[in-house]
């Protein structure tokens, strides 16, 4: 897996291409790298359990062997 700081270094680049390469704009290009790989990591809704033996559980149902 790529390192975060890997990867804010690849979206600061993308951006920076994207913005047609202007010169004098890397701080802000990192900045925005920086919280787009936040918001990336943050997720609002995930179920965030504190019994340890749900960690791994299924949410759907097990459904019966039909073969």
């Amino acid at each position: 897996m790529i390192n975060s700081q890997q990867h804010i270094q690849e979206l600061a680049y993308y951006l920076w291409l994207s913005e047609g390469k202007p010169e004098g704009q890397s701080n802000r290009h990192w900045h925005m790298a920086t919280s787009l790989a936040a918001k990336e990591n943050y997720h609002p809704h995930q179920k965030r359990s504190i019994d340890p033996s749900e960690a791994n559980s299924s949410t759907e149902p097990e459904q019966p062997d039909q073969t």
